[in-house]
């Protein structure tokens, strides 16, 4: 066909086209404004024909382009039935036949670049900013102005034009389009500060600042612009979730302009940043505006001018900030940008500069943006912040009623939306309400019954089902449409979801194919819009109507794409639903995409989803379950607030059950969300969630922004236990809002509304719904704007809220006749258990009762006039604080008058208030009509001089004051009492009391017996103490420091001590005294026998501490005993006790010192003196010296932190033989000295001289003088600079010191060679019996002695350099010493070769020599080499141990006399590589019996033949070495013993340990224990067991035990008559393998010690062994622990005991015996037993009691162990003490303060106690100053735990002194106490031995 005859025929074919179209002109139109948009259809309107219409607008149509002409033939084929050959012929001459562009669609180098503005396009010379700027007149611009101004209105009108209305009739072909129907959303004016709002913000800094708003407020497009004054630039932010109206609201504010409603604007401008992002060059404001905008041919310079002068007149709205593509400029003020508009920069830049005010200042700028979106400079420019919420209810049904209006009746579309909770839960948001509602529509016009969709996923699947079936008018068949369209549909996907990973919302028509294009249009999926890209030229772009439309074809794509499996879809869901910072780049597009992923893994999707990918639903369903997957692991995760939100959503789109309540069951305990914006859909999602919950949830709400109607969602959800909301956001709507669904929340307890801005209204409303929510215990108001009558009404609800237990209602603006108001109604109520209001605080506590009310209990301080008749019963306890509530003087009668009514109080505070002396004195008067339980306090109430007189005489008149505690300075008056502390029978105050707790601490323990008296800082002097001390008759602890007594004072005080009987205690710090008070404070040691203690500090603070001993006292449990001791005991009793003087912070001249001392022998008693931090010169220390021998009573002399000079030291160091009472002197560092007294004759003396920098040089002096003393026992010199030289010098003199204990010489300088020097004392000293040498880091040189006359020696080596020369030396100096029995050598660096040479070179005369080898190589060396190795010793091997855990080997050798005969030494080879590691054959017969291997073998089995022990641990027993051992056992004859364990061995290897052991039948000890055979291998081994006749110890612990093995080891335990040790344990019994095992040991009746232990043989096996036991008569030890007996099998052990009268050891913890089997146990115990391990068996009180009673019979008992059992009130009654007793264990037994004081009185008679295990118990300070109290006394304990309790500073100090005062102890553990650490440290500095961490 030629070119005429085919342009004939397009125009023949274009005119049946236009006779076509002319019926349907509407849809025509609207199909033009789609392809073309910006085109005047003006012209069109004027044509008064149709057909010439339809014409003009086809002819438009084909001139735009050749694509869009052949998409609209498509269109109109696809919506129009139209006969066939038109529809043929149409698509054959403009049909499509052209694909997707093979270039990258989102590639902007891809665009013609003429379509792309640039900086080089060349403007004409009117351009502004070409040229100098032209003169205009006033006229001529304002007219130009103003036609400018019409075409904006023009164009806005236009666009945003009202809908007409619709008839039902006229629906099916109205487009559908989000914006139809409009109502306002709810939108909400906020605070700048809001925009930084996002889940890592702080919820302190959101409340910071308080909110004006009202709530519920009608909102006004016009009050946008209202509120803010100025000249500057305003910046108003939109913030808002997508779909909440963001972009309707500004469209909105353009159309209200453009109809002349803001006419404070001249001109708006509307930019979108979608269609901005296409802009990809710089640009300048004009071009913005005039260009890009709206094209301004006519003068523009003229209008850009006006702008200019008028800048406030100028609107500039940007939508869609979140959606921009550019970068940000940095954070900082925009100012410094130019202020040149005809500048060209980025669009970024522009929008910058506008903000700040650099360009247009003046303007008004309005953008939209989703929030965390915000860039950084905003946050500084921004100058008013809206948020635009949705739809409430209200709005939501006007939307409804207005898009029903004219189709069908809005009552029934109305019903609808009210009947479901799912549905007004998606109409929340303005772009789901009219998916919704056009949904709604669909149905509601069908006969059958309304399904209508449930989650956001379905909402729009419907709407797809609906938009293609009602065009193709099939609205009901899915399956039609989707096998006709499901390319296009793809098509459309796949161009959504490279969309979303290009972040491209925008496309242009060459980019998506025209069939996807036509698909589209036709069913309204893509909007269009003309974009101006260039300069006079715009071009048409298409879009999704909305971005959650891209994201659900993104995601739809996802699923059915067949180039996508389930692992990228797993990547693509985990990539998009991570759910990071909401401005992280990667996500920022996302909104609903993995919302929509969830939904389509439904169920409900799996057909629809196989029809459209035409695939297998198999492969659908893998798919879908990858998404599930995926949810799954992350509702296992820790999740943030917003994380968690979207969560919810997705979990609820699934409609999966199962993952629903997996979801549900791995919610967190607490659900906190912080400052991110919540709607009512995601609570709906959120509560649907927490009713899955297994339990109880907390919900937590902390600067989150909450509509007042989302509350409806949590509306019967049951789950939430906690419910807290704290937002400046919510006011009393949300309050009203709240209180109509707490009732029905049924398992709410507690509920915080804090940090709101709730006022009266909202409280009213809350405490209606209180009174129907009687369940609530916990009720927070605070930081709200509550009044006095609010606060109040709180209050009068509080009685019918019976299991409220606390109210508080801080931070709220009440006045002080409320405050009171509140006191009277809280003294009032009997349930109130705490009132406290301290300035803006007020907290309320309840008591509730956990059942029937219980009967009061009697007052047990009833007044002695008063009749029986009138004791009243007591009230519950109350705590009443008022505190700086502003109380003056008037309020102190009323406060009284008010107390009197409720006199049981448990505390009273009323400080900070305006008391004055008058009021203070008031209410002290009143409190003998109160008892108070713990303290009454009225500091900082301005009390004076004389209101203390007036303290003190109300203290007196009331009996249960304990302490009062008074400060001037520090305006402090505090009254404490005894309260139900008098019930005790053992007063806490006699452990304080006692001496030897002397404590430097001036706040001691009080008790009932002491009362306790603080008056610091009242400015007393020396004249009023005799009338002081008349008011203090009977204070036991008196402090009267930082007052003025001085000397005088002092002097005057001691005077009148006789008269202070009950004193105790005194401390008169910081009271400017001099020496002259320290004399006159020593004298009292003679003239005042009960003082007990003084400590003076003369330092820069003052400190003086007396304390005295009761002088009637009640005699204890220990006092008694001692009575009946000898005379030397009870002076060794005494001596615990010594007086003790300490003077700190001095300097002491010879002459004062020399008073002093004169002062101090006067002393009655044993003295101890100690000086710390005094300076004291050579001659003031040698005095002391001097003075010494006429010390009669000394006990101890101390010098602490006080300079000695080296010739002091040396004095200190005669002193000991000068002075025979000394028995140890010490001295460390130079700063510390201590010398020990003994009453006695001393048995021997200690000296320690370390780290004193003595040198060789001083080593003449210090022997000569050391020679001196005759009975010198220990010598420790470590630390010092003595070098060889002196080491040499002292090893010299060595023999004339007669030291008998030890020699300390470590850490002083000595080489390796000086080292081995020091061994020689081991020869040359008779006496010495070990040397120790190390030269690692501890640098350990040590030699003990003995008194032995042939002690058998020791020498260890550790850390040498042993090379073969030094080797040679140590062998011969080991054959040098006689009696050596054992020598160590551990990481010496010796090598296997030089142990070689080592025993092949050791030759001793006679006798036993074991030398032990710790080196690595023992660890990688085999089992085959070690016993090679073995062989090169030189006497007879009879032991050799492998460990290699400790890397350990040991080799036993004896040395016989010699005989003359070396006919044995033939055999050792005389020279071997060292180093070469031998294999052996594993027969003999099959080797060459010359070869050198066998010669080997043949000397190691003639070595080993007097072998008697093997015993190797954790080894690796390969092939070799086991063959080995196989060969070895036969030739062992006198082999007893065989011990392998922990070890690894193969199979093979098992088999030949047990072929070899088999013809082993002398051996008595076999230990196989820890070693992991198979059950064949132990099987094996225990067949090697036969003919063991003679074997006494058996050991099988940790193999697991079958029944073959078991029923095979019973049969050979039956030969084993010899047998006394057998151990199972871990060994898998059980009750019926027990019942074999104890039929084959009735008869071994040798038996001592058996070992079941972790097995399980319960109860009935139990009953079997319980049947052999009185059998076996020489039973010693039985251990069943772990077995899990129950009390029967308890009873019945417990009687089958009581026939085993040799039982010394019984092990049965961890069972759960119970009370049963101890009182049964108690009865049979064994009258021999020793160790008791009891631990874990639920015993109680009863159980205790007996055992506690039964165990004093046990005279020999050694350990007990009841730990982890409940003692309740009973602790051991061992009255009379168990003197055998080395160990108890009590740990985790509930153990109190009550509880410990029997328990210490029972633990001090047991006098040989070295370890007391209290762990995990409760003890306080109360318990630790009962167990400080026997610690003195007990002088064989060594180690104390008390790990885990709560023992506090105080306890700990008591402890600190009891140990003090005990040198034997080694430690104390104190873990894991609430002690503070820098006490701790303190602590642990002055004695290491207390032990913290």
């Amino acid at each position: 066909m030629d070119s005429l005859s085919w342009q004939n025929d397009e125009e023949s074919l274009q005119q049946h086209l236009v006779g076509f179209l002319s019926k349907d002109l509407e849809w025509l139109i609207l199909k033009v404004k789609f392809f073309l948009p910006d085109l005047d259809l003006t012209p069109v309107d004027d044509l008064p024909d149709p057909t010439q219409k339809v014409s003009l607008l086809l002819d438009k149509l084909r001139a735009h382009s050749l694509s869009t002409w052949r998409t609209f033939i498509h269109c109109v084929c696809m919506e129009h039935t139209m006969p066939l050959h038109l529809e043929t012929m149409l698509l054959s001459v403009w049909g499509m036949h052209s694909e997707i562009p093979s270039q990258n669609i989102f590639c902007k180098d891809a665009l013609p670049k003429s379509q792309l503005l640039h900086s080089g396009v060349k403007r004409p010379s009117s351009e502004i900013g070409s040229s100098p700027p032209r003169k205009w007149s006033r006229q001529q611009q304002l007219e130009l102005v103003r036609k400018y101004e019409k075409r904006l209105r023009t164009l806005f009108l236009k666009k945003y034009e009202d809908v007409p209305g619709r008839t039902s009739g006229q629906w099916q072909q109205w487009p559908f389009c989000f914006s139809q129907t409009y109502v306002d959303p709810v939108v909400r004016p906020g605070k700048v500060a809001w925009l930084k709002e996002g889940p890592e913000k702080s919820q302190v800094e959101t409340l910071a600042e308080p909110l004006e708003v009202e709530d519920g407020a009608n909102f006004k497009v016009q009050d946008l612009f209202r509120g803010q004054s100025g000249s500057g630039t305003k910046v108003t932010v939109l913030l808002g979730k997508p779909g909440t109206g963001k972009s309707t609201l500004v469209q909105r504010i353009c159309r209200k302009w453009a109809r002349g409603e803001l006419d404070r604007f001249s001109q708006v401008f509307l930019f979108e940043f979608r269609q901005l992002n296409l802009v990809k060059q710089e640009l300048t404001l004009p071009q913005l505006l005039f260009e890009v905008y709206e094209n301004l041919e006519e003068e523009p310079g003229a209008v850009f001018q006006h702008l200019q002068e008028n800048d406030h007149q100028v609107l500039l709205i940007f939508d869609g900030l979140d959606e921009c593509l550019f970068p940000w400029p940095g954070r900082g003020p925009c100012a410094r940008d130019s202020q040149d508009p005809f500048l060209s920069r980025p669009v970024a830049s522009l929008f910058c500069s506008l903000c700040s005010g650099s360009l247009l200042p003046g303007c008004w700028v309005v953008t939209t943006s989703r929030p965390g979106k915000i860039p950084d400079f905003l946050l500084e420019t921004a100058t008013s912040v809206f948020e635009v919420w949705g739809f409430d209810q209200l709005r939501i049904e006007n939307y409804v009623n207005n898009f029903f209006q004219g189709l069908i009746s809005p009552e029934r579309a109305l019903a609808c939306l009210r009947a479901s909770a799912q549905l007004q839960s998606l109409c929340s948001n303005p772009a789901l309400c009219s998916i919704a509602c056009f949904c709604l529509h669909h149905l509601l016009c069908q006969d059958h019954t309304i399904k209508f969709p449930t989650t956001v996923t379905q909402l729009f699947t419907q709407m797809l089902h609906i938009f293609v079936g009602q065009k193709q008018g099939t609205p009901g068949d899915k399956g039609t449409w989707l096998s006709k369209d499901s390319q296009a549909l793809l098509g459309l996907g796949e161009l959504a979801f490279k969309g979303l990973n290009e972040k491209q919302i925008v496309f242009y028509p060459g980019h998506i194919p025209e069939q996807v294009v036509a698909f589209a249009a036709t069913y309204n999926l893509l909007s269009s819009f003309s974009v101006r890209t260039g300069t006079g030229q715009r071009d048409t772009c298409y879009a999704f109507v909305h971005f959650s439309l891209q994201e659900f074809f993104a995601a739809l794509y996802l699923m059915v794409s067949p180039s996508i499996d389930s692992s990228k879809l797993r990547h693509h869901f985990y990539l998009k639903s991570r759910w990071p910072l909401r401005t992280e780049a990667k996500t920022e597009l996302l909104d609903r995409f993995h919302t929509f992923l969830s939904g389509f893994s439904s169920q409900t999707y799996l057909s629809f989803l196989t029809r459209l990918s035409q695939q297998g639903r198999a492969w659908v369903s893998t798919k879908q379950a990858a998404v599930r997957q995926v949810l799954r692991g992350l509702a296992t995760q820790s999740l943030t607030g917003p994380k968690m939100i979207e969560l919810c959503h997705c979990v609820g789109e699934t409609q999966d059950p199962e993952l629903m309540g997996q979801a549900g069951r791995s919610l967190p305990f607490s659900l906190d969300f912080h400052n991110f914006p919540l709607n009512h859909s995601d609570l709906t999602a959120l509560t649907s969630l927490i009713n899955h919950a297994p339990a109880s949830i907390y919900l937590n709400f902390s600067g989150c922004s909450l509509e007042s109607q989302c509350l409806n969602a949590l509306t019967g959800c049951g789950k939430i236990e906690s419910f807290r909301v704290r937002s400046r956001k919510c006011r009393d709507a949300f309050a009203e809002a709240l209180s109509k669904i707490l009732p029905t929340m049924g398992n709410l307890k507690k509920l915080e509304l804090t940090g709101n801005n709730i006022s009266v209204q909202g409280i009213d409303h809350l405490a209606q719904a209180f009174t129907d929510c009687l369940q609530l215990e916990e009720i927070n108001l605070q930081d709200n704007r509550l009044n006095d009558s609010s606060c109040l009404k709180i209050i009068t609800i509080l009685h019918k809220m019976q299991r409220l237990q606390k109210i508080d209602l801080s931070q709220n603006a009440v006045s002080v006749q409320t405050v009171l108001a509140l006191a009277k109604e809280a003294v009032s109520y009997p349930r109130v258990t705490t009132l406290e209001i301290r300035q803006a605080q007020m907290i309320l506590l309840f008591f509730v009762s956990s059942g029937k009310a219980l009967e009061m209990q009697r007052s047990q301080n009833v007044k002695k006039n008063e009749p029986s008749d009138k004791i009243v019963t007591q009230d519950r306890k109350l705590t009443f604080r008022l505190q700086k509530c502003n109380l003056a003087v008037h309020h102190a009668k009323e406060i009284a008058e008010m107390l009197k009514h409720r006199p049981y109080l448990e505390e009273v505070d009323l400080s900070g208030n305006h008391l004055e002396d008058e009021g203070c004195r008031e209410l002290a008067e009143a409190l003998p009509d109160l008892q108070i339980a713990k303290q009454f306090n009225i500091s900082d109430n301005g009390l004076s001089e004389s209101g203390v007189y007036y303290l003190l005489t109300s203290a007196n008149a009331c009996k249960n004051v304990m302490e009062l505690d008074i400060s001037l300075k520090n305006k402090t008056a505090v009254f404490k009492f005894a309260g139900d502390q008098e019930k005790d029978q053992a007063p806490l105050g006699a452990a304080v009391s006692n001496p030897q707790l002397s404590s430097n601490s001036s706040e001691p323990v009080s008790s009932l017996s002491a009362r306790v008296i603080r008056l610091r800082h009242c400015g007393f002097q020396c004249r009023e103490l005799e009338k002081l001390c008349l008011k203090l008759g009977n204070c036991s602890h008196l402090d009267l420091s930082n007052n003025r007594l001085g000397n005088k004072g002092i002097e005057k005080l001691i005077q009148l001590l006789p008269s202070l009987r009950s004193l105790q205690f005194l401390t008169l710090n910081d009271n400017r005294v001099s020496l002259k008070a320290v004399f006159c404070l020593a004298s009292t040691f003679s003239d005042l026998e009960w003082v007990h203690e003084v400590d003076i500090s003369l330092g820069r603070q003052q400190s003086i501490h007396v304390r005295f001993l009761e002088r009637t006292r009640k005699r204890s449990v220990s006092e008694e005993w001692t009575k009946q001791k000898t005379q030397q005991e009870s002076l060794e009793w005494g001596a615990q006790f010594p007086k003790s003087f300490c003077l700190r912070e001095c300097q002491l001249e010879p002459p004062v010192l020399e008073k002093l001392i004169q002062i101090l022998k006067t002393c009655q008693g044993l003295l101890e003196i100690k000086f710390s931090h005094v300076t004291m010169n050579d001659q003031s220390i040698g005095m002391l010296l001097n003075h010494l021998p006429q010390f009669h009573n000394l006990n101890l002399v101390q010098f602490s932190q006080t300079t000695l000079s080296l010739n002091s030291v040396f004095s200190l160091a005669s002193a000991i033989s000068l002075c025979e009472q000394i028995q140890k002197m010490e001295v460390r560092s130079l700063k510390y000295a201590c010398l020990y007294f003994t009453p006695g004759k001393r048995k021997g003396v200690s000296c320690g001289l370390t780290d004193c920098c003595i040198n060789q040089m001083d080593m003449k002096q210090l022997c000569c003088i050391l020679g001196q003393c005759k009975d010198l026992s220990h010598l420790n010199l470590s630390g010092n600079l003595l070098g060889d030289e002196g080491l040499k010098y002292l090893l010299e003199h060595l023999p004339q010191m007669n030291l008998s204990g030890s020699l300390n010489l470590s850490h002083n300088g000595i080489s390796e060679e000086g080292a081995l020097l020091f061994t020689v004392a081991l020869g040359t000293c008779r006496q010495a019996h070990e040397v120790s040498v190390s030269l690692n880091l501890e640098q350990k040189l040590l030699i003990h002695f003995t008194e032995h006359q042939e002690p058998r020696k020791t020498l260890r080596l550790t850390g040498f350099n042993l090379q073969q020369e030094q080797i040679k030396k140590l062998a011969t100096l080991v054959g040098q010493v006689p009696k050596l029995n054992d020598l160590i050598l551990a990481t010496n660096t010796m090598s296997l070769a030089g142990l070689q040479l080592l025993l092949n070179s050791v030759r001793m005369p006679s006798g036993i020599l074991r030398i032990s080898v710790e080196e690595p190589w023992v660890t990688r060396t085999s089992v085959t080499t070690l016993l090679e190795a073995s062989v090169q010793a030189s006497g007879n091997i009879t032991k050799i141990s492998i460990c290699r855990q400790q890397s350990l080997l040991q080799i036993e050798e004896t040395f016989p006399q010699k005989t003359g005969n070396f006919a044995a030494d033939t055999l050792r080879p005389i020279q071997c590589d060292q180093g070469a590691s031998l294999t052996f054959p594993y027969d003999l017969s099959q080797c060459d019996q010359g070869d050198n291997q066998t010669l080997v073998l043949r000397q190691m089995v003639e070595k080993y033949m007097r072998l008697q022990e093997l015993s190797w641990s954790q080894v690796y027993l390969c092939d070799t070495s086991s063959q080995l051992l196989k060969t070895l056992f036969p030739s062992l004859l006198e082999l007893k013993k065989f011990s392998l364990t922990a070890s690894t061995v193969s199979p093979e290897g098992v088999c030949h340990v047990a072929s070899g052991l088999s013809h082993c039948n002398t051996m008595e000890e076999l230990d196989l224990s820890k070693n992991e055979f198979s059950v064949e291998g132990t099987r094996v081994l225990i067949g090697a067991l036969e003919g063991k006749c003679q074997l006494r110890s058996l050991n099988l612990s940790f193999l697991q035990l079958d029944n073959l093995a078991l029923s095979e080891l019973a049969q050979r335990l039956q030969g084993m008559s010899l047998l006394q040790k057998l151990d199972l344990s871990h060994s898998g019994l059980s009750s019926e393998s027990c019942f074999s095992l104890s039929d084959s040991l009735k008869d071994a009746t040798n038996l001592k010690d058996l070992n079941l232990s972790h097995n399980k043989i319960e109860d009935a096996g139990v009953q079997h062994l319980s049947a052999i036991l009185p059998k076996l008569l020489q039973l010693s030890k039985l251990d069943l622990s772990w077995n899990s007996i129950s009390p029967a099998g308890g009873r019945t052990l417990a009687e089958a005991l009581a026939c085993c009268e040799q039982v010394e050891e019984l092990h049965l913890g961890a069972n759960t015996m119970g009370d049963l089997m101890a009182i049964r146990l108690a009865q049979n115990l064994p009258p021999h037993l020793k160790i008791l391990y009891l631990c874990s068996n639920k015993i109680g009180a009863k159980g205790t009691l007996s055992l506690g009673q039964a165990l004093v019979r046990c005279q020999w008992i050694e350990e007990i162990s009841l730990a982890e059992n409940i003692f309740a009130e009973w602790i051991l009654p061992l009255s009379k003490g168990l003197l055998k007793l080395r160990k108890i264990n009590l740990t985790s037994c509930r153990i109190n303060d009550q509880m410990i004081k029997p328990l210490a009185s029972s633990l001090v008679l047991c006098h040989d106690l070295e370890e007391i295990l209290l762990a995990w118990n409760s003890l306080g300070n109360e318990g630790a100053t009962e167990l400080a109290y026997i610690l003195p006394q007990m002088k064989a304990l060594k180690k104390f735990d008390l790990e885990g309790n709560q023992i506090g500073s105080l306890g700990a100090q008591l402890l600190a002194k009891g140990l003090a005062k005990n040198p034997g102890i080694q430690v104390i553990r104190l873990w894991k106490n609430p002690v503070p650490k820098d006490t701790a440290q303190l602590l642990q500095g002055q004695d290491p031995r207390l032990n913290f961490s």
